[in-house]
């Protein structure tokens, strides 16, 4: 038997357009929480940028950083899953908080380059819609 996916969209209506203009960090870490932090006054502010290149610092470590966009006609959604089901054939419910235009990806060992795989799959997007788009 094969598990479903359902993504439910109660935002698609909303007025409060900014829950799809904010702001993605990936950053290379594995936090033990999973709940809401506030990017905005603990860690954007001590970002720096020169030209097209970040730094900034995250429990002391250094990190080197990059901001990517989407490409044109992409959006990025968050989704959350209020409960996950005990078996891996349940059915799973998902639910739209949020979206974001732009990614700030971040290396700890390295500069960002186009050689990463994140950096690597956004460009395939493009290159898979100049192949198979109409």
């Amino acid at each position: 038997m094969k598990m479903s996916i359902q993504v439910e969209n109660n935002l698609n209506k909303s007025e409060n357009q900014q829950v799809f203009e904010q702001r993605a960090h990936y950053i290379p870490c594995k936090i033990e929480e999973d709940g809401p932090a506030n990017v905005k006054k603990y860690f954007e502010p001590y970002v720096t940028a020169n030209e097209e290149e970040l730094s900034a610092t995250f429990r002391g470590h250094h990190l080197d950083g990059i901001k990517m966009k989407l490409p044109d006609g992409y959006k990025a959604v968050v989704l959350t899953e209020a409960k996950r089901p005990l078996s891996e054939e349940a059915e799973r419910k998902f639910q739209v908080a949020g979206g974001f235009k732009e990614l700030f990806y971040w290396n700890w060992d390295k500069k960002p380059s186009k050689n990463d795989n994140l950096v690597r799959a956004m460009e395939w997007i493009d290159i898979a819609e100049a192949i198979h788009g109409d």
